[in-house]
Formats: C-alpha cells, sequence, structure tokens
C-alpha cells in the first residue's frame, strides 16, 4: 500500500516536472521564432501572413501538416520572380495564426478565403502542398470565380489511408492528451524532429540550418501540436465529403509530385485527383520525394506562368 503510493506521487511529481519543463520549451521557442510578418484578422481569428510585395501577378501558398509559411521562404520565395506578387498565409492554429477549439477543415477553408479576400488579392494562383492539397481544392470548387487556378505540390487529394495515428489521437483527448502535449511532447521533441525532417526530403538531405530556418519547434508548442493532431485526425472524412467535389473545378491545375514520397501514396493522389479532373496536368518527377518545391523551383515557376495564361476548362 505504501509503496502504491509513493510510486503515484513520484508519477505526480515527475508529470508537474516535466509540465513545467513544457511549459518553459514552448517559451523558449516563442522567442525564438517570433512571427515574421503581419496579421489578418477574419470572423474571431488573426490569421498570420508572410508576404513579398513589389510584383502583380499574385501567388498564395498554403503550407502542409507539421509545418508553417516559412517554408516557402526556404523553397520558393527567393527564386520566384519579382513580377509575382507572394503571400504565404499561416493555416489556422500554425505558425502565428489563431485557431478555435474544433475547428473543421470546411471552416479552414472559409477562413482562408475571407483572409484573402481581406487582404485584396484578386484572382491569385494557389500553390499548395500536403494536407493543404484538399484545401486548395476545396477553394477552387467552392469559391470557383475567385481564383485563376491551382498548383498542387505533392498533395493528399485522393481519399486513401487514414492521417491519424495513435498519437494524434492521444494528443486530442482532453486530460490525457494536455498532459501528453505539455509534459511529454516538448521533452522527445529534439529526438524525433531528425527523423521527420528526414522523412520528408528522402531521397535528398536536407539543409542543415533547415530545422532552425524554418522554426520546425513550433510545431511542439502543445496548441499547434494539438492543431496538427486535429487535422490529421480530420483529413479522411473530409477527403471523403470533397473527393465528389472536384469535378466542379474549371481552372487550370498543375498536379507535382515526387516518385521517391515516402510520406503520403503520390500515385493514388495524383491518379485520383485526375481521374476527378482530366484537364488537369500531371507532373511526377524522379527521383524526389515529399518536398519538390525544394528542388524543382523553375518547374513550379513555368506551371504559375502557365496557369495565368491558361483559360478556364468548360465542363
Amino acid at each position: 500500500m505504501r509503496l502504491s503510493i509513493v510510486l503515484a506521487g513520484c508519477a505526480i511529481l515527475a508529470g508537474i516536472v516535466l509540465f513545467f519543463f513544457g511549459q518553459a520549451q514552448h517559451k523558449k521557442i516563442v522567442q525564438k521564432c517570433p512571427p515574421l510578418g503581419n496579421f489578418v484578422k477574419v470572423e474571431n481569428d488573426r490569421l498570420h501572413y508572410i508576404e513579398r510585395e513589389g510584383g502583380e501577378v499574385p501567388v498564395v501558398f498554403l503550407h502542409g501538416a507539421s509545418s508553417n509559411s516559412r517554408d516557402w521562404l526556404q523553397s520558393l520565395f527567393e527564386h520566384l520572380p519579382n513580377y509575382y506578387l507572394l503571400v504565404a498565409i499561416d493555416r489556422p492554429g500554425h505558425g502565428y495564426s489563431q485557431r478555435d477549439s474544433s475547428i473543421t477543415f470546411k471552416k479552414q477553408v472559409d477562413l482562408l478565403h475571407g483572409a484573402i479576400q481581406k487582404l485584396n488579392i484578386k484572382k491569385p494562383v494557389l500553390v499548395v502542398h500536403s494536407l493543404s492539397g484538399v484545401i486548395g481544392a476545396r477553394l477552387l470548387s467552392d469559391y470557383p470565380q475567385n481564383y485563376a487556378g491551382l498548383i498542387i505540390i505533392a498533395g493528399a487529394t485522393y481519399p486513401i489511408g487514414d492521417g491519424s495515428s495513435w498519437y494524434t489521437k492521444l494528443a486530442a483527448m482532453p486530460v490525457l492528451g494536455q498532459f501528453f502535449r505539455y509534459a511529454i511532447v516538448p521533452a522527445i521533441a529534439p529526438v524525433i524532429a531528425p527523423g521527420l525532417i528526414d522523412k520528408s526530403f528522402y531521397p535528398q538531405k536536407a539543409a542543415s540550418d533547415y530545422a532552425e530556418k524554418s522554426c520546425l519547434e513550433l510545431l511542439f508548442a502543445p496548441d499547434r501540436f494539438l492543431a496538427n493532431a486535429e487535422d490529421l485526425n480530420q483529413i479522411r472524412p473530409f477527403l471523403d465529403e470533397s473527393y465528389p467535389l472536384y469535378a466542379k473545378i474549371t481552372s487550370p491545375v498543375s498536379l507535382i509530385y515526387g516518385d521517391q514520397d515516402q510520406v503520403i501514396y503520390q500515385f493514388s493522389h495524383a491518379a485520383g485527383f485526375k481521374h476527378k479532373v482530366p484537364h488537369a496536368k500531371y507532373i511526377m518527377l524522379e527521383n524526389i520525394g515529399h518536398l519538390p518545391h525544394f528542388f524543382h523551383q523553375e518547374t513550379i515557376r513555368q506551371e504559375i506562368d502557365r496557369i495565368y495564361a491558361h483559360p478556364q476548362v468548360s465542363n
């Protein structure tokens, strides 16, 4: 009896220590990675965005899971011509964008569309990565008159597999999930982060300063980790809901995937989308993984220009 009390006390003490360690790590991350852009308020949420001004041809970027808008700074912003106006938005709950609890993917679509409208960006090309593949597709199907076209990079667009896992389900649990996010995740983040990076960049190697420049640590802050977990838990039902709507898309679309992708079922997602949107241009890059935009910037530039010169396709 005494032993069980001692063990329980030790467990509680360890939990308290880990909790305060997590809080300290969270504060350290926020201080180390301040927001680089500005904010736009849509309904009750402030969404953070990074803008490269000067151009007249608007392009809006949406990042995938486990990421934020800084990814586009490293991969494309410095490589695209000055005639583009570039805007990268942190999706709700990621980077420095706010998020209401239990937000749905459809609500994310509407908030992002609202942000683009509030920023007065007229008919941009959308460039979306990974989990944002379905978000980009829904923006085109739900608001067809507001977008010039869509470039999907390694995007999740087809209802196959399940984005959730034991840790995303655990993170979203009411009490245990809180303990997990605040006490455990910050402690193990330095151990698991390199594996996430290697898997995304495979078969190439990431730059040695990638994690620092992208502020990957933001992912492991408790609120961001919860937002990411909720997204991954909801992605399959949203794909099931959205897939039939792709047939409404008449704007030009480019699909850019890598044949060595270790994160998604690239061939299924690309072929499944093209089945619904036959006019989409399909580009499969050889010896490239989940991050084509870090290695094939010129391909993406050519597709942006193609879309702006391309008329809509009639159904």
